[in-house]
């Protein structure tokens, strides 16, 4: 039988740094039918310049003549992945590296255990071996917001246990083209951020469950292209974003409520570290969620 064809969906926006690590562990995985549907948003570094120095023919590129977002990007490649028929789509980051059994293991991973959403352990690039994501889920305390299991930890192999978890960033998921058709795209209002966190409460509605597995790993260098957790860019949309996921699947209510919460947490976080680009970011965004419409495209008729 012919192994089902994988589509790797990546996003790139000013990449250049880390594109060439990104590149040469997809060429060297040891499972060959995969496709790469890398989506520019244009980049304003020499991103484009460097895919277009890519030869491996299963690369796809995509130049966007603006910046749509991940959300939008990620729902272009994954589009493209359904048409060309892949059974599986891996959304992925590629301001990682990984090994090169890293896409057969995830594979293998849903086929020994019945799974159509499977996500690894994340590492990140500094401090070496330490736990980025090791499991995750929901915490309604803090409104619904998604935790990543044993962050900042170092790695003994106390998060190797295989199990079904409620939340995963979509920087390395291993979706069935099914879960799609179920499922829908991504919501493209959010751009980045909380998109993952809006997919899998999804999945979880649907009850489809996300795998975990330490069977394989990769290593991700955070933050790369939106300028980490400390950029009023960052501040702005996650404070925005939060919000949005509150109300759209809890009610207006329960994102009015949770508003004064959320604002003496960013007056301590930043406030107190005199950050005040990011408190005015983090403010302003709080304020600039109530007119967001959702924005799923439905999967068309020929994915």
């Amino acid at each position: 039988m012919t192994p089902a064809l994988i589509g790797i969906v990546t996003v790139t926006y000013n990449s250049a740094g880390f594109l060439a690590e990104f590149v040469d562990s997809c060429a060297a995985q040891d499972e060959s039918r995969f496709k790469v549907y890398c989506i520019d948003n244009d980049s304003r570094d020499s991103t484009a310049a460097e895919l277009s120095k890519i030869s491996d023919p299963r690369w796809v590129v995509t130049l966007n003549p603006k910046n749509v977002g991940v959300a939008e990007g990620n729902n272009q490649g994954i589009v493209q992945a359904l048409r060309d028929g892949c059974e599986w789509v891996l959304l992925l980051n590629n301001d990682t590296t990984f090994e090169p059994g890293f896409i057969r293991k995830l594979v293998q991973a849903c086929q020994r255990r019945d799974w159509r959403v499977v996500v690894p352990k994340i590492h990140f690039d500094q401090p070496a071996g330490h736990i980025w994501y090791g499991g995750g889920g929901f915490n309604p305390r803090r409104g619904h917001t998604g935790f990543h299991t044993g962050l900042g930890e170092q790695d003994a192999g106390q998060f190797d246990t295989e199990k079904t978890v409620d939340y995963s960033p979509t920087c390395a998921m291993l979706v069935h083209r099914s879960v799609f058709r179920q499922v829908g795209l991504m919501d493209e209002t959010y751009f980045v951020y909380f998109d993952d966190t809006d997919f899998c409460w999804r999945l979880r509605q649907a009850s489809v469950p996300i795998g975990y597995t330490a069977a394989t790993s990769l290593v991700h260098k955070v933050g790369g292209s939106t300028g980490g957790t400390t950029s009023p860019f960052t501040a702005r949309i996650t404070a925005r974003n939060r919000l949005y996921f509150l109300r759209k699947h809890f009610g207006a209510a329960s994102a009015l409520a949770w508003t004064p919460v959320f604002l003496l947490y960013y007056l301590a976080r930043y406030g107190l570290r005199w950050n005040g680009a990011c408190l005015k970011a983090s403010l302003d965004g709080s304020f600039n969620y109530r007119d967001l419409t959702c924005k799923e495209p439905a999967l068309p008729p020929d994915a």
